[in-house]
């Protein structure tokens, strides 16, 4: 009777598994394969199957504490920077790095969420050479409304032809998002497209020797792009809270975007940049 109640439970993993219900994977300790419910965390209301495949996240929450600025500080090694437009006007660099700003990650264009125009920023130039000639390490982002590869690959490269081979610190990120405020041509974009549309991106901007990173917050990184597919590019992660509460390893996090920061009029974005391990140990 037992050998059959065993015959029978087994049989009803297998098929659980089938489901997507309980996770199977072989267990060469054990000798046998084993079942386990697949690990979950909740994001606005909906619990999300955690990629087992992916990196996860090791930063602990208490490793994070509040200067008296309202500036966040990690426990472990890391740089501290901003990220800007020409929405943030002149910028007195020399004053930044006085701050103790160690990087800025600047704009260096956009494509029109009605349009699908790609612009330049309009102080991308003079931000570029002001910033490294301040001593801040540097590296860019585009913002993307991209709906097809071919639009990712075009913004690349024209990205690629404002940075005409100047040397940069820090990746070129991928800036894709969701526009909430008002009627876009990205409205109704599936996940499969959106993701297609970052690796092509990256993949880009990589083999024209620079490093690539993929911007995104909890919705995006969550709901909409297949991490998966993004495995080979950096994270910069965007969440307003008091430590970062995404499931999966990232290198940088925008925590604020109110920051006071001397030589910058108005609010900006600020980040933390997170050292690996072997820049730690040297």
């Amino acid at each position: 009777m037992k050998q059959w109640i065993r015959r029978g439970l087994t049989a009803l993993c297998l098929l659980l598994c089938l489901a997507g219900l309980l996770v199977c994977s072989s267990d060469s300790n054990l000798g046998r394969w084993a079942y386990y419910l697949p690990e979950t965390v909740e994001f606005n209301g909906q619990d999300i199957e955690v990629d087992s495949t992916l990196e996860r996240s090791e930063l602990e929450e208490d490793s994070f504490s509040q200067d008296e600025d309202g500036t966040l500080s990690y426990s472990g090694e890391a740089l501290y920077g901003i990220d800007l437009s020409a929405h943030q006007g002149a910028v007195d660099w020399a004053a930044v790095t006085a701050s103790g700003v160690d990087f800025a990650m600047l704009r260096a264009g956009y494509r029109g969420y009605g349009a699908g125009a790609l612009t330049e920023d309009s102080r991308f130039a003079e931000n570029l050479s002001s910033a490294q000639e301040a001593g801040l390490q540097v590296g860019v982002y585009f913002f993307s409304q991209a709906v097809s590869v071919e639009e990712a690959e075009e913004e690349a490269a024209f990205v690629l032809a404002l940075l005409n081979g100047h040397a940069l610190d820090l990746p070129v990120a991928y800036d894709w998002e969701y526009i909430t405020y008002d009627d876009a041509r990205t409205d109704g974009l599936d996940a499969d497209t959106v993701t297609a549309c970052a690796a092509a991106f990256c993949a880009a901007i990589e083999n024209a020797g620079y490093d690539a990173m993929v911007y995104c917050n909890g919705e995006l990184g969550y709901l909409n792009y297949d991490l998966s597919q993004l495995r080979d590019y950096e994270v910069w992660y965007a969440e307003y809270a008091d430590a970062p509460g995404f499931a999966y390893a990232i290198s940088m996090w925008q925590y604020s975007s109110s920051g006071a920061v001397s030589g910058i009029e108005g609010d900006v974005d600020l980040d933390i940049w997170f050292l690996p391990a072997e820049t730690e140990a040297e």
